[in-house]
């Protein structure tokens, strides 16, 4: 495995031209989030920023295959699990000889954020409607294994009270520091984990359709909300 700042460095030429040289038949991951990471997020060949000092978008996957690789595949959603997941298995089992490589392409979810952020409390302040996806956790799905958190390790996942008097393991929650890239879902139900994850969009300056159908929806889950706690009273001691 190998980052895009180190396949421009010296990847290109040392581990993937010469696996080509010397015929090896093994697989080589880039992970390619348009940015030099390990130095603060400079631009490289293969960022799509337009760059008025420096040459950018040059794809990986045209540098590997002018080297000779023959079987190269470009993945442009790694949160996509099952599709990595299938991606992989394609790539360890192909009949083609020598040497695969497989690019995971995403941009850095760090500096995307920088980056959209201020145009997206730009445009709340201006009063425009902003909609931003979240994910969540039932609280009455969830089990409590928190194999979501050990798979993901995604820093917004967290754990929180229990709050069925039955049940003392805590569950699983997510905080309002998600951005939506759905990984935490993937994740569990790429590996047939659990059914319990659900995403919410959060709407700023809603308009007058947003606040109808809000007060609709929020009146029928009340009402169900409702007559659950009474079934659950008859049990409660």
């Amino acid at each position: 495995m190998m980052g895009d700042g180190g396949f421009w460095h010296n990847g290109l030429t040392s581990g993937v031209a010469n696996s080509v040289f010397n015929k090896s038949d093994n697989l080589t991951i880039v992970v390619d989030n348009n940015y030099t990471s390990a130095t603060g997020g400079q631009d490289i060949l293969s960022s799509h920023a337009v760059n008025k000092t420096r040459s950018t978008g040059h794809a990986i996957e045209r540098a590997v295959r002018g080297v000779g690789v023959e079987w190269v595949r470009t993945l442009r959603r790694t949160y996509d699990v099952a599709g990595m997941r299938d991606a992989l298995k394609e790539a360890l089992t192909t009949q083609t000889k020598g040497p695969k490589v497989l690019i995971a392409q995403s941009e850095c979810m760090l500096n995307k954020q920088r980056r959209e952020k201020p145009l997206v409390r730009k445009a709340i302040a201006d009063g425009k409607r902003m909609v931003r996806e979240k994910f969540g956790v039932d609280s009455d799905t969830c089990t409590g294994d928190h194999s979501c958190i050990r798979l993901s390790d995604c820093p917004s996942l967290s754990i929180k009270p229990n709050p069925d008097p039955l049940r003392t393991d805590p569950v699983a929650t997510v905080l309002d520091s998600c951005v939506g890239c759905g990984v935490c879902g993937e994740v569990s139900h790429a590996a047939v984990l659990c059914p319990s994850f659900y995403k919410a969009q959060i709407v700023s300056n809603p308009s007058r359709w947003d606040r109808l159908r809000e007060r609709v929806r929020s009146g029928v889950i009340g009402w169900l909300q409702r007559g659950e706690a009474c079934r659950r009273e008859a049990y409660a001691f």
